[in-house]
């Protein structure tokens, strides 16, 4: 009876500790995606709407049929030993200099954050990047775009370069070109065959470290770009870092690339390797798979094209933009006091619209032009470039019809300009208007005589092309120009009626409260010139 039950307890305990370890063995493994952008953020890793991004959505369909648990984060701040600790691998899609805000405006890391991930890895845990991974933490002092990026720096490398094995220099136009594999046998590549092919945004690269083991090695001699002028060099590579493990690929640019078979192939194998899953020989090997790895391209001041004016991006399409001004004809648009557009006073050339001088060469005097369609809840973009002491403007909120009372007769006053809120153009130093109404509500980018813009606004010199920015969701108006805010204020609050009780529109009914209205662009008597005109609708709120 007693070794009855000594048997059944040491089958239950064996029970329990088999259904521990099948609990330990699954057990995701769990996978940090960082994508913080301090540098350009690429759109298959731009969050849309609070929504994962593309890469994002590939990456949790891929965790699914593997086993593997990511976490999405743009938060360098969060970055420490006891952060990291909880991820078995660190998967990198980042640029520029991580340890500053930069452009996408989150939490940076700390130079403590950054030297924790290196320790992170060295202590035995993974590390993957793609594309832009290597356009992270540049060698320090080296220009974006000058000759010093075409350098080898060696040890003198940033720590992180060293760290994931080599630094980006530049990309050429996309491009089909073809990649070598150097490992067949490396997890991933069993079916990727002796080469590989279709159009990404493919970068030039430098300082591999002399660990590298060489995984792709790209065609370099057969591109189009002087970038590329260049000895094939790797592309793909796996290093030990300490007791952990770095892989990197410099694919990752498009959405069709994250949905190739090849390349999601390439990477599973990759994040595999790098967890700790499989297991491969990464002896470096650069001197037999790129001997001429370490040859850069030669510098070449690339000159930009100019940029085309009065289109619109695949982007912007796809953000629901569309051009409030075609750049050709005054399709859409309307005198304010008319049906028609002025036949007078206003030129199309050359994709510039103007409004000229009163008494000029044009015969001026053709008045403000008004959008045909009313607008509520939108987003505008436009350029302007004014000339010295120019006054203009664009209003939102347009009603044509509307004037002033004039206490006198009793009578609608007549006006200069249609009625509604106005985005201030001028030339502060010039203009007179600059220093009437209250506290500087007449200089450019203010609510024209209600709110004033600040003093040390960014405006470039007359006869530049300036930038304005128009947001308009439900009472909430925002103004911006040439990228920096200037005013902020909510229709009907009480500010901004106690402003419009002390402005020139106080004996307008409801002024600025309206529920739709049309945009304005106006004659002031004097030159003003506009292109790139846009606007995109949005959802009531």
């Amino acid at each position: 009876m007693k070794v009855s039950k000594f048997r059944s307890l040491v089958s239950i305990v064996a029970i329990l500790f088999l259904a521990a370890v099948f609990t330990a063995s699954a057990a995701p493994k769990k996978i940090l995606f960082f994508t913080k952008s301090s540098g350009f953020e690429h759109d298959v890793i731009s969050w849309k709407h609070g929504q994962p991004s593309f890469a994002e959505k590939i990456l949790l369909d891929l965790g699914a049929k593997n086993g593997w648990e990511f976490t999405f984060s743009k938060d360098g701040s969060k970055f420490s030993p006891e952060y990291l600790a909880q991820f078995d691998a660190v998967f990198f899609y980042t640029t520029g200099d991580l340890c500053s805000e930069g452009t996408d405006k989150q939490p940076p890391m700390t130079p403590a954050g950054k030297q924790a991930l290196f320790d992170y890895v060295r202590g035995g845990k993974g590390f993957i990047g793609t594309h832009a991974a290597t356009d992270t933490f540049h060698t320090a002092n080296e220009s974006q775009k000058g000759p010093d990026r075409y350098v080898n720096h060696g040890k003198d490398a940033d720590p992180y370069a060293c760290f994931i094995g080599g630094e980006f220099i530049i990309h050429g136009a996309q491009q089909v070109a073809t990649n070598r594999v150097i490992d067949p046998k490396f997890p991933g590549f069993e079916n990727a065959g002796d080469t590989f092919a279709f159009r990404e945004e493919w970068y030039s690269l430098k300082d591999f470290v002399p660990d590298d083991h060489a995984l792709t090695v790209i065609d370099a001699p057969h591109m189009k770009g002087s970038m590329y002028d260049r000895p094939p060099y790797p592309n793909t590579w796996a290093r030990k870092e300490g007791n952990g493990r770095v892989w990197y690929t410099a694919m990752g640019h498009r959405e069709d690339v994250w949905t190739n078979p090849t390349f999601q192939q390439i990477l599973v194998g990759g994040i595999k390797w790098a967890l700790g899953e499989v297991s491969a020989d990464v002896t470096p090997n650069l001197q037999t798979a790129a001997p001429g790895a370490y040859t850069n391209p030669r510098y070449v001041e690339q000159k930009a094209a100019p940029a085309a004016q009065n289109t619109l991006t695949a982007r912007e399409k796809a953000d629901g933009w569309k051009l409030l001004w075609d750049g050709k004809s005054g399709d859409g648009w309307r005198s304010a006091k008319t049906d028609s557009f002025p036949p007078h006073g206003w030129t199309i050339r050359d994709g510039v619209l103007t409004v000229h001088e009163n008494g000029g060469e044009e015969s001026a005097g053709g008045g403000d032009i008004i959008t045909r369609k009313r607008y509520a809840n939108f987003e505008l973009t436009a350029d302007f470039n004014i000339t010295p002491g120019a006054n203009s403007g664009i209003k939102i909120f347009v009603q044509p019809n509307i004037s002033p009372v004039d206490k006198k007769t009793g009578k609608p006053a007549a006006v200069g300009s249609a009625i509604g809120m106005e985005f201030q153009i001028l030339d502060d130093a010039k203009h007179p208007d600059a220093k009437l109404g209250r506290d500087g509500d007449r200089t450019i980018g203010s609510l024209y005589d209600l709110i004033p813009a600040p003093k040390d606004k960014k405006v470039l010199p007359v006869g530049e092309w300036n930038h304005a920015r128009i947001l308009s969701q439900g009472k909430h108006v925002t103004f911006w120009l040439n990228g920096v805010q200037t005013v902020e204020f909510e229709r009907g609050s009480a500010a901004f009626r106690d402003a419009v009780a002390k402005s020139k529109f106080k004996d307008i009914p409801d002024f600025g409260e309206w529920a739709d209205g049309h945009i304005l662009l106006q004659e002031h008597g004097n030159q003003v010139s506009f292109r790139n005109v846009k606007i995109r609708e949005l959802p009531v709120n």
